[in-house]
């Protein structure tokens, strides 16, 4: 299924994150890719230097939902919490709406990302 193998590269792309492995983190994400977080734009590439000094202790994914598909772009949307370890990243932990876009080519790459914190 479809959602099944989305809900593995994300956690893949997450996995690398929290393991600040920018090469792991293109292995999922294409260089080329938008990604839109915390209110700035870059590239996958631009993001994946950024990954090298995260700071992602823990996530949790939740409420996974395809929201489009086609043989090869799919588009999701789900809920993530994070935890930052170091007090000065605290504006990276808390509750988010995401949303990606992954294109299937030799295999799944993200190619759009977009965060939006949720306030409680």
């Amino acid at each position: 299924m479809i959602k099944d193998i989305i809900i593995s590269h994300e956690a893949a792309m997450w996995e690398a994150a929290r393991r600040c492995d920018s090469s792991a983190f293109l292995e999922a994400v294409s260089g080329s890719a938008v990604m839109v977080c915390g209110g700035s734009k870059c590239t996958g590439a631009d993001y994946a230097r950024i990954i090298s000094e995260f700071d992602c202790k823990s996530y949790k994914i939740s409420d996974f939902e395809v929201i489009a598909q086609s043989d090869d772009i799919v588009q999701v949307h789900y809920i993530i919490e994070t935890v930052a370890e170091k007090p000065e990243n605290q504006d990276l932990a808390g509750r988010f709406h995401i949303t990606s876009t992954w294109k299937k080519g030799d295999k799944w790459k993200l190619i759009f990302n977009m965060d939006s914190r949720i306030y409680e």
